[in-house]
């Protein structure tokens, strides 16, 4: 068993505020810092709250798209290396931390960005230092080695994955998550809530990642609908953030799975949200895992106090998601029959995904899942 998690987590309510102690106390070199963000991270006040904190100079870069394209990244990248920044500092959703992560690498190394995607630790160099701050719980990318982008010209939506991707510091703090839209909230607790239950039916699991899947169903679980309902309930936001963060510990080590993976092509091809692709194919695809997992999920339900082992969960996991609004259908999102064939090769192009599944499809039985949804 391996464990591997080099991020300093600082998590509560006002931990933004708590930057300039962690820069110091990790010596990190603020003279010069770029802010990588969108646009919503600078009109909420939190590139200002940084800002405010950083002893040298600061620069801003807010043009981060969601679900990022390899093209934004590079843009990004353009923009920040005439910078030549000693630090970032990532704010914003899983897609600002994501394109920091890389601009962090690609600072450092040579190539071309395209041919990293996918390839596990293809980076010689560090990266230049990056503190992650979340504003949404969800992705869990502060502490995980990956950045995924998405790849238009080749249909591809991949991570990047190195060690060096790792942020040095995390500042998870809940009162950043209150400004989320309902239906951001919504989307982004379904993408934490699919990292605790891919990473714990992961042939990759280990007891250490179990405990983190675990609780991170349990807090979501419980959690979710409150904050989806009242964006102002903090205590539910905190205890989403942290089942968003245990979630993100837990992908680390066992990986995700194959929701994820026909989520990605989802997101591709359509351009659907990542949270809300994953909600679509959740249930569809337990259910195609079958007695492979009943044991599994028969445990979550116990330990969530769930009745009715693993049929209850399943069936607490439909009405969760219809109460935050998930379709239970991909055509709402504008899937057809006619894209099956180009849908299913993309998934199946994913190979090396395949061997932590705990039960590996077939093209037929991905035909299957597209079918039951359309």
């Amino acid at each position: 068993m391996r464990h591997h998690m080099p991020t300093r987590v600082v998590f509560g309510r006002r931990v933004l505020y708590k930057l300039k102690d962690e820069i110091d106390f990790l010596g990190l070199d603020d003279s010069r810092t770029a802010v990588i963000c969108g646009s919503s991270a600078v009109s909420h006040g939190y590139v200002k709250a940084i800002s405010e904190q950083v002893s040298g100079k600061v620069s801003i870069f807010c043009s981060v798209e969601p679900d990022p394209t390899v093209e934004n990244a590079l843009q990004v990248l353009s923009e920040v290396k005439a910078f030549s920044p000693t630090l970032i500092v990532a704010v914003g959703g899983g897609s600002s931390l994501d394109v920091a992560k890389a601009v962090s690498v690609m600072l450092t190394n040579e190539g071309d960005i395209h041919q990293f995607i996918g390839i596990p630790e293809p980076f010689k160099n560090p990266g230049v230092p990056v503190v992650a701050v979340p504003t949404t719980a969800g992705s869990g990318s502060e502490v995980t080695p990956y950045a995924v982008l998405t790849d238009r010209k080749n249909l591809k939506k991949a991570p990047l994955i190195s060690r060096y991707l790792f942020p040095v510091l995390a500042l998870d703090d809940p009162e950043l998550t209150v400004s989320m839209p309902q239906t951001v909230t919504a989307n982004t607790g379904i993408d934490a809530l699919t990292h605790a239950l891919e990473s714990l039916l992961s042939k990759r699991a280990t007891p250490i990642s179990r405990l983190y899947s675990l609780e991170s169903a349990k807090l979501i679980f419980n959690y979710l609908p409150r904050a989806f309902g009242n964006s102002k309930d903090i205590s539910a936001r905190e205890r989403v953030m942290m089942g968003s963060l245990l979630g993100g510990m837990a992908i680390t080590d066992a990986g995700a799975g194959l929701v994820h993976t026909l989520a990605h092509v989802l997101g591709v091809l359509y351009r659907v949200p990542h949270g809300l692709a994953n909600g679509i194919f959740l249930v569809p695809v337990l259910e195609f895992y079958g007695l492979s997992v009943k044991e599994t999920l028969a445990e979550l339900s116990d330990y969530m106090g769930v009745s009715g082992g693993a049929e209850g969960f399943l069936r607490a996991l439909k009405e969760l998601l219809s109460f935050l609004g998930i379709p239970e259908k991909a055509s709402p999102v504008g899937v057809k029959k006619d894209d099956f064939t180009l849908f299913i090769s993309l998934v199946m192009e994913k190979k090396f995904l395949m061997g932590n599944l705990p039960r590996i499809p077939t093209e037929r039985d991905i035909r299957a899942i597209l079918e039951t949804l359309v």
